[in-house]
């Protein structure tokens, strides 16, 4: 994965399929493989994403020093390729600077929504066309979702 966050050289198998014979409903990919792909495929760069984001806030912005880790928790996240348990890692403040609190979790104030503004987006224009339960169902069906959607949420 190369992109202005860095460069990842880690290599993972995401996916390996097999087919045994060719027919119609063999070829390619299966709508349920390609959710699991995407949703897999997800998870991976995430984890490249928010451990670099993470290592480039534990030096201090003002003194460089490094700063030290408090603990970790999980944020959820969700986005149209699934919900994203992301460890939010705790940082303390540096003593250079005066600070209201004395730890903060980088993570948590980068994501103060938790949910992606792609995902609300689809969610906003489906209910607007049709009735919530059927965006609910149309949701579900086409992305890789690994839960069921409330209409209570759309």
């Amino acid at each position: 994965m190369n992109s202005e966050e860095g460069t990842c050289q880690a290599e993972r198998e995401v996916v390996q399929l097999q087919r045994n014979a060719l027919t119609p409903d063999t070829l390619g990919l299966t709508l349920s493989e390609s959710k699991q792909l995407l949703h897999t495929l997800q998870q991976v760069i995430v984890k490249h994403q928010v451990t670099f984001f993470i290592d480039q806030q534990i030096p201090c912005p003002d003194c460089g020093q490094p700063r030290k880790q408090q603990g970790k928790h999980t944020l959820v996240y969700r986005t149209v390729f699934g919900k994203l348990k992301l460890q939010s890692q705790r940082l303390f403040h540096c003593s250079c600077q005066a600070h209201a609190s004395q730890s903060f979790s980088p993570l948590a104030q980068l994501l103060t929504e938790r949910t992606s503004p792609e995902y609300l987006y689809l969610q906003t224009k489906f209910a607007s066309l049709m009735s919530y339960g059927l965006s609910v169902d149309l949701l579900a069906e086409v992305l890789p979702l690994n839960r069921q959607i409330s209409c209570s949420s759309v």
